[in-house]
């Protein structure tokens, strides 16, 4: 695994269907990421060009890989969705890595069991008089009602599905720019470990952090040395 790799992963996630990607592709990326980290500790130099570079490179390791984690999630549940509804698995189903299946089908049956148990005793009036033990009378609707029935049960579970595939996304989306934000950001990285719990704050890359006692976390250098100088938290990488 290297760079070149990682963006060319990343290039081809950008598109809706589904990818094949090696099954270690992930163990692959922890890897270089964990040689990364490596090579710059043995420089103890955090301000030597070479060290600078190596942080930039692994910061970008970090997002892109992590990019590549959302966009993949959200086309597996956007594919469990759109078999729940239709009833059928799409054909890149197999180019999903086992736990990504693992994540579909617990999303595909997780809709089935609510449908199964919200849905279906309204629409099937024999269920309905299982669940409460007793026939219950469907009243009649009226020709105009009927018609307007009729209607919203072929064009409300459609469109219901396409705001549910819409909001799934506009989440994923979110997180997803939120990753990608922060790769845009020139401010040096450390490690600190906090000491009490703190009120929630923005940091100079435009996270909120809301951090606890013993919560070890990587923040902008500005920020770390603030909160280490007002001896709340510790620093645990060289700066």
């Amino acid at each position: 695994m290297d760079r070149a790799e990682l963006k060319n992963t990343l290039r081809e996630e950008s598109s809706s269907s589904i990818k094949a990607i090696h099954p270690t592709f992930f163990q692959e990326v922890a890897d270089y990421v964990k040689e990364l980290e490596e090579e710059i500790a043995e420089i103890n130099n955090p301000r030597s060009v070479e060290s600078k570079m190596l942080e930039d490179e692994l910061q970008s390791a970090m997002t892109d890989v992590e990019v590549i984690f959302i966009r993949r999630l959200k086309k597996t549940i956007v594919s469990a969705t759109t078999t729940a509804f239709s009833n059928r698995p799409p054909q890149d189903i197999n180019k999903l890595l086992p736990e990504e299946r693992r994540v579909y089908d617990a999303v595909l049956s997780t809709i089935n069991t609510s449908r199964q148990e919200l849905l279906e005793p309204i629409l099937d009036p024999q269920a309905v008089g299982r669940l409460k033990g007793k026939n219950r009378q469907i009243p009649t609707a009226k020709p105009t009602e009927e018609i307007a029935d009729k209607n919203r049960m072929s064009e409300g579970p459609e469109q219901d599905y396409r705001e549910l595939t819409a909001t799934t996304e506009t989440a994923m989306n979110s997180r997803e720019k939120e990753a990608i934000g922060k790769s845009n950001i020139n401010e040096e990285f450390v490690v600190v470990r906090i000491l009490e719990n703190l009120p929630t704050f923005k940091a100079m890359d435009n996270r909120n952090y809301t951090l606890r006692a013993e919560d070890v976390v990587v923040l902008p250098a500005l920020n770390a040395k603030g909160l280490v100088k007002r001896n709340v938290a510790q620093m645990i990488t060289n700066n």
